[in-house]
């Protein structure tokens, strides 16, 4: 049997215990796997609904905020509705001018694992539940997804500098797009 270097695998200690990290930065939550940009740092997450959790630092000489990528996962059901997110996300941006700003919502998954991407920027205040909150940030954008799998919605979500996370949205994508059962739970 022949390892190669990809393969070998790397463990983090992530007090939710959900997550471990290959060499390239292929992850793996709950029963499912994808992988992440090379450049995003894996942190504990915060919290239990936390599954993932990553920094993903500022480029180039400018330095700046960087931003954070985490997966959410609430439990089978939970969660609210696609509508009911976006709404919610919604209400945590304004424009310039102080009015709504309008998100883009794109269908990415596959047939066997349906995804929607929804894209945010503007001022964002990350308030608890409606509203923009008292610690409004300009020039944020905001990524997130919603994965609907038979264990119940995944919310993967990246938020932070505009220009940032802009440059990240391949990454993310790609993450969205490449969630898959695991090798244990495939049938």
């Amino acid at each position: 049997m022949s390892i190669t270097l990809r393969s070998l695998l790397i463990t983090p200690v992530l007090l939710a215990g959900s997550a471990a990290v290959l060499a390239d930065q292929a992850v793996t939550f709950l029963t499912y796997q994808s992988s992440v940009p090379d450049a995003w740092v894996a942190e504990t997450p915060k919290s239990e609904m936390r599954k993932l959790q990553y920094k993903v630092p500022a480029s180039g000489a400018e330095g700046g905020d960087g931003a954070e990528f985490v997966v959410y996962f609430f439990g089978p059901g939970q969660g609210g509705t696609l509508e009911a997110n976006i709404e919610r996300w919604q209400s945590q941006f304004q424009g310039p001018d102080g009015a709504p700003v309008e998100p883009t919502v794109t269908r990415i998954g596959t047939e066997t694992i349906p995804a929607t991407l929804v894209e945010l920027r503007g001022s964002y205040g990350r308030g608890v539940g409606m509203g923009p909150g008292d610690d409004v940030q300009t020039d944020r954008m905001l990524l997130a997804g919603v994965i609907e799998t038979p264990q119940g919605n995944l919310f993967p979500q990246m938020h932070g500098p505009a220009e940032l996370v802009a440059a990240q949205r391949e990454g993310f994508v790609a993450f969205v797009k490449g969630v898959q059962p695991t090798a244990a739970t495939t049938p």
